[in-house]
């Protein structure tokens, strides 16, 4: 068995997502489920829920009031956004496992992946998109190719960290180099086996360029920026250090008003470090 098959297997054998995810999933889904029983599902989970409750309150959601239930919570942020940060707060909790690879953990991997959400999330607010409910999901779930070599090719996936140390080249050749494919074609496995909407399978496969298949596409381009900030600010790691310059198409795509790196910034980093403290403590 070859590493690509390898990868392939170990993305076959993973199980699916926890119960109340596919549950949740399945009653959003159903146009007479109520907000009272998307609290209930999710409710049912009260690590979920607690943790729910405690980032719809950060900063980063800028609510005035206190959100004191799930009910409140979908009231305010739409079915969709909660389906979305349970689905996250899963995610994270499944590929938990801190150990360390050169200088690769999942904390710190998962901070950048929080960061790239902050900022995406964001960068759709700012320039006007209405529907901005898979933002900071697509943010998060971009790069969790990584995790898949992680998971099941560590030794491998040490080769792959070693070449990024001594050619101080980007993580994404390093893995072509070694696999023949790098994270984002074996995130796309993973996010088609979850049957992720194809909205997050294109930002999984085409955040490095922000354009899907040579079209262009505002959320892929949103993250493919976001990415690029949170590598700026270094939010994380995601596994090397180096800041790829925007593709230029993409500004063209998102717009984005002058002077809004330097007027974000504090808000951006602020948001990080609230949220970066919440979704990951135990």
């Amino acid at each position: 068995m070859n590493l690509i098959e390898k990868i392939i297997s170990g993305v076959n054998n993973l199980p699916t997502l926890p119960t109340v995810y596919s549950t949740l999933v399945e009653a959003v889904e159903n146009p007479l489920t109520s907000s009272d029983h998307l609290a209930h599902i999710i409710s049912s989970d009260q690590v979920s829920a607690f943790k729910i409750l405690k980032v719809v309150n950060s900063p980063f959601y800028g609510f005035r009031g206190k959100i004191d239930t799930v009910s409140q919570a979908i009231l305010h942020l739409g079915f969709n956004e909660v389906k979305n940060i349970v689905f996250a707060l899963s995610v994270i909790n499944f590929f938990s496992e801190d150990k360390i690879i050169q200088k690769f953990r999942p904390v710190d991997f998962w901070a950048h992946s929080i960061g790239v959400g902050i900022a995406t999330r964001i960068i759709g607010t700012v320039i006007g998109e209405r529907n901005i409910e898979n933002y900071f999901l697509a943010g998060i779930i971009h790069d969790i190719g990584k995790l898949v070599f992680y998971e099941f090719a560590q030794k491998d996936y040490e080769r792959v960290l070693e070449i990024v140390e001594s050619k101080n080249c980007s993580i994404k050749d390093a893995e072509t180099e070694i696999f023949g494919i790098d994270h984002t074609v074996a995130g796309q496995m993973l996010a088609e086996k979850w049957k992720l909407p194809q909205s997050i399978q294109n930002t999984v496969r085409y955040h490095h360029t922000g354009y899907v298949a040579g079209s262009p596409d505002v959320l892929v381009a949103a993250v493919h920026i976001g990415d690029i900030i949170a590598r700026m600010l270094e939010l994380g790691y995601p596994g090397d250090n180096l800041v790829p310059e925007p593709f230029h198409k993409v500004w063209e795509v998102l717009n984005i008003p002058k002077g809004f790196f330097y007027l974000m910034r504090k808000r951006l980093i602020g948001d990080f470090t609230q949220t970066v403290r919440l979704m990951l403590a135990e």
